[in-house]
């Protein structure tokens, strides 16, 4: 059972307000970039953008989470419920159903996919995997994958299901407060193909969350989720071939 949280409404829509503005200047900064970047260097000006957007809502994210719990008398450690009892067994708990969810996920996000093509709408990638494979340089896919495997999911789970959705339930709404942050957690990836997936996903997070009372347990859900599909989006052409090789062989 999630225990009550301190969050001020004030507090919050200055959160809000604030992230909203960083994402705006960060939506202008790629503008800018776009007219200062020549057409010909496609593959940088994506990590750029992918650098920016980052920059702009992710550590923007954080940076104003960590003033907002500092206005609410709280801080990172309470917050991410690293105290108390059974810590260990909450971690081993958290990456066990992360590890029996991904098949599951990949599954719906198939569906997705095949349902797409049945009513002849293209599917497309998400934006940053895109980037992640249009990207060769080894140092721009270690960046990429830091930021995925610990940045993102510190900030959105931070955001999602440890700000908004105890916030709205505990002023009586906990329906719209699970539908709600589960629905808008998949939008902000604006990607069709794994809105379903990442709704189901998001369930998930927001059930484990219930049942730990600890938001470290779906973080560890997230980062073990992403780093997988930074894995497989690096190296899973590669395996591709070897298989491919392997079985002409035999």
């Amino acid at each position: 059972m999630l225990s009550e949280k301190p969050w001020n409404r004030e507090l919050l829509l200055l959160l809000m307000a604030g992230l909203l503005i960083c994402w705006s200047v960060g939506m202008l900064l790629g503008i800018l970039l776009e007219q200062i970047l020549p057409l010909d260097a496609m593959a940088q000006k994506s990590f750029y953008h992918f650098v920016i957007g980052t920059l702009s809502f992710h550590a923007a994210a954080i940076f104003l989470v960590h003033h907002f719990l500092k206005l609410n008398g709280t801080n990172w450690r309470e917050f991410l419920g690293l105290s108390g009892p059974h810590l260990k067994r909450i971690i081993i708990f958290a990456i066990l159903i992360g590890i029996l969810s991904l098949p599951l996920v990949w599954l719906l996000q198939k569906w997705s996919i095949d349902l797409m093509n049945l009513v002849k709408v293209e599917s497309t990638p998400q934006p940053a995997i895109k980037v992640l494979e249009s990207t060769v340089d080894s140092r721009q896919q270690l960046f990429f994958g830091l930021v995925a495997i610990i940045l993102v999911p510190v900030a959105e789970e931070s955001l999602f299901r440890g700000i908004l959705y105890p916030f709205i339930k505990q002023r009586g709404y906990p329906r719209f407060a699970f539908w709600g942050t589960s629905t808008l957690f998949a939008a902000i990836h604006f990607n069709v193909v794994v809105f379903l997936p990442l709704t189901f996903f998001a369930i998930i997070l927001l059930l484990v969350y219930e049942k730990t009372d600890k938001l470290v347990a779906p973080i560890l859900m997230h980062s073990l989720f992403n780093l997988v599909n930074f894995l497989g989006a690096i190296f899973g052409p590669e395996l591709g071939r070897f298989f491919h090789h392997f079985l002409q062989r035999h």
